[in-house]
C-alpha cells in the first residue's frame, strides 16, 4: 500500500472480484489494481489501498473459522482474507479534486467497481499517530516493554550485569512479526522466562526461541543474561526486524538466527524453550522442542485456548514425564515445564 503525507482528496470504492475494464477486459480484482496506476496515470493518483479485514469479520463472514488469531505466520502463507471477499471496499489518493472527480467517473464506468463517494483528507502525520498508539508496557513478573522513541532507561550490559531484585526493561520496534507485548501470550511467556532466567544469579548458558516472531521472548531471555540465543522464525521476511531488535537491546552478538529447527545445526541442549505459537504447530514438533531441553531446564508453551490443553499437555507430559504449571490471561494459557 502507497499512502500520501499532504492533504489530498480520495475516492472510496467497492470492488468486485472480477472488475471488467475498456474495452471490456476482465480482470481480477489483484491485477485491477495494479492496473489502476497505468489506468489513471493522467489524474495524479498517488495512493491506493486495497481494504483490510480484521480477525473477527474475517469470522463473522465466514473466511476464517477462528476468531482468536495468534500468529498469522503460523497460518497457510497463501490465506488472503480480503482476497475471499466476493467484494472489498478500497481507496484511492488524489493530489487534486479535479483528478479524483475524473478517476471516479471513469471507475463508475467499469462493471464491478462501484464508487461510493470523494472527499477530502487533511494532511496526516501517520508516523506520528502510529506512534501515538504504540506505548510502554508493564509485564508483570518480567518488568517493562518499550518502543524505541520511548527509550527512558539505557539498554542492558554485558550477561549477568543486572542487579538482582531489579526488573528488566525490553525495547522492541513495533511492525513486522508478531510480538510487541501486548498480546496475553506474549505477556504469559515473559512472566514464565522470568521465572527461568533471575537477575542478578548465573546466567544461563542456552535459549530456543521457536516462532521468534519479532524476536521478543528470545531477545528478552538475554536481556536477563543467557548467554546464547536460538531464534527459529519460519517467515524469513521478519528476520531483518529480529536482528534490528537483538541490536536495540544490545543482545545481536548472543542472537543466532534459522528458519527452522534442522538449519540450526546438530540440536544443542538448552536451558530454556521458547515456543508461543499454535496448537497444532507445536503437537507437531513436540519430539524436537522436548529432545532440546536438557535435564533440570524448562520448557514455556503458550498460544493455548482452554480447548488446546488437555492434548497438549498429554503429548508434552508424556514425552517429559512431568505436568505443568498453567498459567493464563483471558481465554490465553501458557504451559511451563521444568524437566527432572
Amino acid at each position: 500500500m502507497k499512502t500520501p503525507v499532504a492533504p489530498c482528496w480520495v475516492v472510496d470504492v467497492a470492488v468486485a472480484s472480477e472488475v471488467t475494464i475498456p474495452p471490456g477486459e476482465p480482470l481480477p480484482r489483484s491485477d485491477f489494481f495494479e492496473a489502476l496506476w497505468e489506468m489513471l496515470d493522467d489524474t495524479g493518483l498517488c495512493g491506493v489501498h486495497e481494504g483490510t479485514l480484521d480477525t473477527l469479520e474475517a469470522f463473522a463472514e465466514g473466511i476464517t473459522d477462528n476468531p482468536m488469531v495468534i500468529d498469522a505466520a503460523a497460518g497457510d502463507p497463501n490465506r488472503d482474507w480480503v482476497a475471499a471477499r466476493d467484494v472489498t471496499a478500497a481507496a484511492l489518493w488524489f493530489s487534486d479534486e479535479s483528478g479524483a472527480r475524473i478517476a471516479a467517473a471513469r471507475l463508475g464506468a467499469m462493471p464491478g467497481c462501484t464508487v461510493r463517494g470523494i472527499r477530502r483528507e487533511a494532511q496526516r502525520d501517520w508516523e506520528a499517530e502510529f506512534r501515538a498508539g504504540q506505548k510502554a508496557i508493564d509485564v508483570a513478573g518480567f518488568g517493562t516493554i518499550q518502543p524505541p522513541w520511548e527509550i527512558t532507561t539505557p539498554s542492558p550490559g554485558a550477561p549477568g550485569d543486572s542487579p538482582a531484585g531489579k526488573t528488566s526493561t525490553l525495547v522492541i520496534e513495533p511492525g513486522i512479526g508478531f510480538g510487541t507485548g501486548v498480546h496475553a501470550t506474549t505477556r504469559l511467556c515473559l512472566a514464565a522466562l522470568a521465572v527461568a532466567c533471575p537477575l542478578g544469579g548465573e546466567p544461563i548458558r542456552h535459549v530456543l526461541d521457536f516462532g521468534a516472531g519479532s524476536g521478543i521472548l528470545g531477545i528478552a531471555a538475554a536481556v536477563r543474561g543467557a548467554l546464547a540465543v536460538d531464534a527459529v522464525e519460519i517467515d524469513s521476511r521478519v528476520h531483518d526486524a529480529i536482528r534490528h531488535n537483538a541490536r536495540l537491546n544490545s543482545v545481536a552478538d548472543r542472537l543466532r538466527l534459522a528458519v527452522t529447527l534442522d538449519a540450526l545445526g546438530p540440536p544443542v541442549s538448552s536451558d530454556l524453550v521458547l515456543a508461543n505459537i499454535v496448537a497444532p504447530v507445536l503437537l507437531a514438533h513436540a519430539e524436537a522442542l522436548t529432545g532440546r531441553v536438557r535435564r533440570g531446564g524448562t520448557l514455556v508453551l503458550s498460544g493455548l485456548l482452554a480447548a488446546d490443553i488437555a492434548e497438549v499437555v498429554d503429548r508434552y507430559g508424556s514425552l517429559l514425564g512431568v505436568a505443568p504449571l498453567v498459567t493464563a490471561i483471558d481465554d490465553w494459557h501458557c504451559l511451563r515445564f521444568s524437566s527432572g
